[in-house]
């Protein structure tokens, strides 16, 4: 230790060399129930919420054309190249495949 005049002694050794620990986080608490909705994000809902939002999903969300197309050459090819009205991804788009299985979960059928 080094006095030095009217300070509180020193240590000889320099605290800036000491490697500190690094700092936790709180525990943070669990997040709601809730779930991932394509479109909306992480909602908390209740089961009538929940089917009226799939059932307003599945009301944007549409095929643009048939589901099977057929060519007039030889030889004739069908091709399923649909896609969302609403949000333009191949059919069937992830809200509507949610939706489908939320109406599927409730009524045993989607409507």
């Amino acid at each position: 230790m080094v006095t030095t005049g009217l300070r509180a002694p020193l240590p000889a050794v320099s605290t800036w060399d000491k490697p500190t620990p690094p700092l936790r986080a709180a525990a943070a608490p669990p997040p709601p129930p809730g779930e991932v909705i394509p479109g909306y994000g992480y909602v908390v809902l209740t089961p009538a919420e929940r089917l009226t939002v799939a059932g307003h999903t599945l009301a944007l969300h549409q095929p643009d054309g048939p589901a099977l197309r057929v060519g007039l050459t030889w030889p004739f090819v069908a091709v399923n190249d649909r896609a969302c009205t609403w949000c333009h991804n191949p059919w069937s788009c992830s809200a509507a495949s949610w939706a489908e299985s939320v109406q599927f979960d409730a009524y045993g059928w989607a409507l």
